[in-house]
Parts: C-alpha cells; structure tokens; sequence
C-alpha cells in the first residue's frame, strides 16, 4: 500500500490537487521561493504555502525581522561607539 503525504501550509489549509502551491527555503542570507516539487516539500528545511497570498505574507514577516536585526546592530554600534 503507497502512504499519501499530506501537506499543510503555514495558514493551516491542506493542499489537495490544485496546483498554485509554492515552497520557500528561509537561511541567514535571505529566501527564496520554488516551483511545486512533492519530493522537495518533504524536506525539513522547506516551507510549504498554498499560494501567493501566503508566500507574500512570509516574505513581508522575513523583511520586518530583517529590519529589526539591522537596528538592533545599528544601536549596538552606537552604544559601542559611546562607551
């Protein structure tokens, strides 16, 4: 018997045979998005999306977390430069 792998996105929908999923692959050095792929969406290090709107959401959250580590480093330099 084959096992179905079912695959929920960041919102919590389940995909089923549409077919606008996408992944993302989020590093230090920023994101990128792919194509549907069943075999690289198992993969730990991969997120799963139901379409565009969230892909745009996850970027929009990676672009504000990157915004606030650029001012923490910002403020840490000034403080160093102070002291």
């Amino acid at each position: 018997m084959a096992a179905i792998a079912l695959f929920t996105c960041l919102c919590g929908v389940q995909k089923k045979t549409s077919n606008h999923w996408v992944l993302a692959r989020v590093t230090p050095r920023g994101i990128s998005f792919m194509p549907w792929d069943g075999e690289l969406a198992r993969s730990r290090d991969v997120i799963v999306l139901c379409g565009e709107g969230c892909a745009a959401s996850l970027l929009s959250r990676s672009l504000g977390e990157w915004k606030q580590q650029v001012r923490s480093v910002a403020a840490a330099e000034f403080e160093l430069a102070v002291a």
